[in-house]
Formats: C-alpha cells, sequence, structure tokens
C-alpha cells in the first residue's frame, strides 16, 4: 500500500510539472469515459432492453421500396394503409 501512494505522489509531481500533459490527458481521459457511458447507455436502451409492450415479437416495421432504396412510406400511402388493414 505504501508503494502506491509513493507512485501516486510521484504522478501528481509530474503533472505539476508538465500543466500542459495533465490538461490533454484529463481531456483525453474525460472524453474517453464520456463516449463509453454514452455507448452503454445506447446500446442498453436499445439493444439489450425488451420492449415495454405484452407481445414485442408481432411487431412488423412498414415501408416501402422505390428503385432499390428502401425508404419509409409518405402520408398518403399510410393513410391508404390504414384503411386497407384488416387488424
Amino acid at each position: 500500500m505504501r508503494e502506491l501512494w509513493q507512485d501516486l505522489r510521484f504522478a501528481l509531481r509530474m503533472l505539476r510539472k508538465s500543466p500542459g500533459f495533465a490538461v490533454v490527458a484529463v481531456l483525453a481521459m474525460s472524453l474517453g469515459i464520456g463516449a463509453n457511458t454514452w455507448m452503454f447507455t445506447f446500446v442498453n436502451a436499445y439493444l439489450l432492453r425488451a420492449l415495454p409492450l405484452p407481445e414485442p415479437e408481432r411487431l412488423i416495421l412498414l415501408g416501402q421500396q422505390k428503385k432499390g432504396v428502401g425508404t419509409g412510406a409518405d402520408y398518403a400511402t399510410w393513410q391508404y394503409w390504414r384503411a386497407q388493414s384488416r387488424t
């Protein structure tokens, strides 16, 4: 435990000697920690947790294909699908 405190004091002395490096190191660490936190939050919310619905496996995605590119549907198409739906 004593060696840990010696290493910590040495590191702080070195950071005090070169404040520019200290600022860059702190910014790099904070950017890395922030990016990891954001990524975990995103993955947890959208990929790992189940949807808060009674039967999420019955959900479907509606869309249409225009010249080889899959896109969403415009409002008129959506209204047509809704009118034709029997569910």
